[in-house]
């Protein structure tokens, strides 16, 4: 019985561990950018700063990785601007 609740908090404290190790960012924000949107390619996340940048929408920019991409699934990445 004693192994039994061992076994349970044990597995409770994992889960607590798990989820706020995954739910925090995996970049910090940057103070003054703010999220300008989501992209499922690292060249659409570029391409889109790039034209912001150069065409005065906003004065920087930079993509931050969430999930990279691999051979079979785009990933996920996040256009952070500063205007």
């Amino acid at each position: 019985m004693k192994s039994r609740i061992l076994a349970a908090l044990t597995m409770t404290a994992a889960t607590l561990v798990a989820t706020i190790s995954l739910s925090s960012p995996a970049q910090a924000e940057i103070p003054g950018y703010v999220k300008q949107g989501a992209y499922g390619w690292p060249d659409q996340c570029t391409g889109v700063g790039y034209y912001g940048q150069t065409n005065g929408t906003w004065r920087f920019y930079y993509c931050e990785t969430v999930i990279p991409t691999n051979w079979n699934a785009p990933g996920l990445y996040y256009l952070w601007v500063e205007y």
